[in-house]
């Protein structure tokens, strides 16, 4: 019998909506599997075209198999988005540490090019974190990411020669970590396959704020 433990998210209108996390080795990587094909097809049909069924097809599992964990389409959804926003942080992780030499200028707009890639590239998530399937869960798991990562997004910002006076740096990382997501949506819902200019003028507007409160120093 398959195990697993049981949390309660919220379903559509508020609803809760029971979501089964799989404690098993196999039966993790067999969501990891329906997650993956979910998030293909979403970008192969769209996700209105896309079922449950489709899903569970697909994948290679039953259709009871698949509603012991996911108790509808949108849940499924909402954990191929949730899943791509755990990979931002060590994204940005892997830029900073594969320019350590370079100042926080050069670091941050690398960043903000790096997302973009993953916003374009990013197997289902751009398809439905644009769509009408972006969900109330979907948006409090990328806040929650915003909250946790702002003292480390200064810390890497740092290690490249930031340090700011006169403002509180992790209030200063929140602003700039805004104003990226902000840039990123406008260049993805004004083109679908992203608007680099506006992505210039992002990296322009968040570094220009730094700027404002920026003392300078050598990358450590």
């Amino acid at each position: 019998m398959t195990k697993a433990v049981q949390t309660i998210e919220t379903g559509p209108a508020g609803a809760p909506a029971l979501r089964r996390f799989p404690v098993q080795a196999r039966s993790r990587r067999r969501v990891e599997s329906v997650l993956d094909t979910a998030a293909r097809l979403v970008d192969e049909l769209g996700p209105d075209a896309v079922t449950t069924a489709a899903i569970a097809s697909a994948a290679g599992v039953s259709i009871g198999w698949l509603y012991d964990f996911f108790p509808n389409r949108e849940s499924i959804f909402d954990a191929v988005v949730e899943r791509s926003f755990e990979k931002v942080t060590p994204l940005a992780d892997s830029v900073h540490e594969a320019m350590p030499d370079a100042g926080w200028r050069e670091a941050l707009a690398a960043v903000v090019w790096a997302l973009f890639d993953f916003y374009r590239d990013e197997p289902g998530f751009r398809v439905l974190w644009f769509s009408r399937f972006q969900s109330a869960a979907m948006v409090e798991r990328n806040r929650q990411n915003d909250l946790a990562g702002v003292g480390a997004a200064y810390e890497r910002m740092h290690r490249h020669g930031l340090n700011v006076e006169g403002v509180d740096p992790e209030h200063a990382a929140h602003l700039v970590i805004g104003i990226i997501d902000k840039g990123l949506d406008l260049a993805f819902l004004v083109d679908p396959v992203g608007n680099r200019d506006l992505i210039t003028q992002t990296i322009i507007a968040a570094t220009a704020y730094l700027e404002r409160y920026a003392v300078d120093q050598e990358p450590s």
